[in-house]
């Protein structure tokens, strides 16, 4: 039977009306499912997402690995306390949030996410432990494990009081956390995170090598000893002041290479900071004006909470770097994640319990 060009055309016509019926389905129902994840997000604390986040629990299973391979079995005890069940018992504090959950600093800086301080100090143990290597096979000089890791786990202890407002989706530190400080030393972080730890050790009668160690981390104890008042001294005995104790002095003719290898691992926090996390930032933001969310709202700023849980600053900037700089290509990828983040995730029941 002939076909007329008015069947024909009124056949095309149907096809096409539910080719388009269907694709505005599918948009439809993707466009449904991307609200509801958007809204179980906003739901979800700090500490579930760090514990469904794949990426930050590889760093705290590892990093409790390393906790257990710590030699000394009294350095091994105090560690791991002090990991596991976070105390500031010189502030009379304990902490509101574990140290998996917890940032790697303040927002918007260096690895401020759900499960951020355990990723920084991972990448940290994992570079000093090569540096080590390198000092016993260049040089013949087998330096001490132990003191390496320990003052690197606990160099940012303090942060676990670094608290995830999820009214406004930022980090706060509590109000009885001693102010940050200084202007003149080499590293200007006198008060703050570091005073914390300092007065903790100080107060629980941690030896004097681990004390420096955790401190080196702060104030290079080859060039910031002390200067006008501010320094690695000084910060000692800012904190032993807080605690009415006395604070113990690092000799600079009795400086260790074990401090070198803190000071300098550490340092490299402000690739982060003033390159990865800001350029991260900024493709998040530009996702949450996409989802026309406010910007710095709650919402924006528990996406991106979210998704750098899952694939951290440095994964985005990677993105972005191998795509010639093309900032498209980053975004790209986080929405991708946004929209798919399985790949990136594991089971909530799955909660690391030691």
């Amino acid at each position: 039977m002939a076909v007329t060009h008015a069947t024909f055309r009124s056949t095309l016509a149907l096809l096409i009306a539910l080719g388009c019926s269907l694709w505005m389905a599918r948009g439809d129902a993707a466009a449904q499912t991307l609200q509801q994840r958007l809204q179980a997000i906003y739901a979800m604390s700090a500490q579930e997402m760090a514990a469904t986040s794949a990426f930050a629990r590889k760093a705290y299973e590892a990093q409790l690995d390393q906790i257990e391979r710590i030699k000394n079995p009294q350095i091994r005890e105090i560690v791991r306390d002090l990991v596991l069940n976070p105390r500031a018992t010189a502030f009379n504090q304990t902490a509101s949030q574990s140290w998996l959950a917890s940032p790697g600093s303040g927002w918007k800086s260096h690895h401020s996410y759900p499960g951020g301080l355990v990723v920084h100090t991972m990448e940290w143990l994992t570079v000093a432990s090569g540096w080590v290597d390198a000092y016993e096979k260049v040089y013949g000089v087998k330096l001490d494990r132990d003191l390496v890791m320990t003052g690197l786990i606990l160099h940012d202890w303090g942060k676990v009081w670094f608290l995830f407002d999820d009214a406004s989706g930022k980090i706060r530190e509590p109000d009885w956390y001693p102010k940050a400080w200084g202007t003149k030393a080499n590293w200007k972080w006198m008060g703050g995170h570091g005073a914390v730890l300092y007065a903790e050790l100080i107060s629980r009668g941690v030896s004097n090598d681990i004390l420096f160690s955790a401190a080196a981390a702060h104030f290079d104890p080859y060039w910031a000893l002390e200067k006008d008042g501010e320094g690695l001294n000084p910060a000692l005995r800012e904190a032993a002041d807080m605690i009415k104790k006395t604070a113990p002095v690092v000799k600079p003719e009795e400086r260790m290479a074990e401090w070198w290898v803190v000071t300098f691992v550490d340092e490299a926090w402000s690739f982060s900071t003033m390159v990865a996390a800001r350029f991260a930032f900024e493709v998040l933001g530009d996702l949450a004006k996409g989802l026309n969310l406010a910007p710095d709202s709650r919402e924006a700023n528990k996406v991106a909470w979210f998704v750098l849980s899952r694939v951290g600053e440095f994964k985005i900037y990677d993105v972005y770097q191998k795509a010639g700089f093309r900032k498209g290509a980053a975004l790209e990828f986080v929405r991708s994640v946004l929209n798919d983040p399985s790949p990136y995730e594991v089971p909530k029941h799955e909660v690391p319990t030691r």
